[in-house]
């Protein structure tokens, strides 16, 4: 099986790229947060970096090497892209939520977060530091616009995220009089 790597090993961006995970927790309570369920649609939310840099985090925690900043493309092992490509492709993410849906007989509203946050990710990684490969295993094919690490683009982005939960607070305080 051919794993995608990431094609723009030679070039590294200098903007600061700490996995945003944050935001991906924020957005997906913006969109869940009148579900029943909203910590699992959280967690599913930010599961596809957990599992995909999770273990690396955490084995380079212990080492001399500091996991705070972006590393190199030539120091992440395979196993990282290996996950990154399943977790991050809408394919076998719709695959696993339709055998749940037949398993259950049910949609679980809440496995959504995971498609979501690919979606998310498609257009905002680029082409330099793990683009998206949405659509594996069947195709290497993967947007590269813009890094979610710009400043700029994290300003507008949190900019939207507070304005959202902004109006959410509103909405439940004056829902209530």
């Amino acid at each position: 099986m051919n794993w995608i790597y990431c094609s723009g090993a030679k070039k590294q961006e200098k903007s600061s790229s700490k996995m945003d995970i944050f935001a991906h927790a924020l957005w997906v309570y913006i969109l869940f947060n009148k579900q029943k369920n909203k910590l699992l649609a959280i967690l599913f939310g930010v599961l596809p970096d957990l599992l995909s840099f999770g273990p690396f985090f955490l084995i380079n925690l212990f080492s001399e090497e500091t996991v705070f900043n972006k590393p190199h493309l030539a120091n992440i092992p395979p196993y990282v892209y290996a996950s990154y490509n399943i977790t991050h492709s809408l394919i076998i993410a719709f695959a696993v939520i339709l055998l749940v849906y037949i398993i259950t007989k049910k949609l679980h509203l809440f496995l959504l977060a995971w498609p979501l946050h690919i979606s998310i990710d498609i257009f905002s990684h680029s082409e330099e530091f793990f683009p998206t490969p949405f659509l594996y295993p069947i195709s290497s094919f993967h947007i590269g616009l813009i890094s979610w690490g710009n400043p700029i683009f994290m300003l507008i982005n949190y900019v939207l995220i507070f304005s959202c939960l902004i109006y959410i607070i509103w909405k439940k305080k004056h829902s209530k009089s």
